[in-house]
């Protein structure tokens, strides 16, 4: 799992987002045995003001798009953890977890120094 550090801006990383989420399939037609996908995510840096802690969870009407952007609203950088939901899918686990840092840049070109520790559940119907 990477950070991708998009070479356009942050309005341009959400437009890409917009188009691809519109086409991604929906949970319940790429995941069928999935009641549910949570994905929470802590953050952490250098500063004293890091973001709050985040949690995402997905319904099989959604759509099964897990690329998103930094929390920081100067920077142009995206996780994507679709290669990780679909290993945890793959390999029945519950539960998934791991740590990656941002490598986009902020306002000024500075590189965000934002850590995210990330864990996934999946929660699968009832047999």
């Amino acid at each position: 799992m990477k950070f991708a550090a998009p070479s356009g801006s942050r309005d341009g990383v959400r437009e890409r987002q917009r188009r691809d989420r519109t086409t991604a399939p929906l949970l319940r037609a790429r995941f069928p045995e999935l009641t549910s996908v949570e994905i929470d995510f802590d953050f952490s840096d250098r500063s004293e003001f890091a973001p709050s802690p985040l949690l995402n969870v997905f319904h099989p009407p959604a759509r099964a798009f897990f690329r998103f952007v930094c929390p920081y609203s100067d920077c142009n950088g995206e996780v994507d953890l679709t290669r990780e939901v679909e290993l945890a899918v793959k390999a029945d686990e519950t539960q998934a977890s791991g740590h990656t840092a941002c490598s986009g840049h902020r306002r000024g070109g500075t590189a965000c120094l934002l850590q995210v520790n990330y864990s996934i559940s999946v929660h699968r119907q009832a047999v």
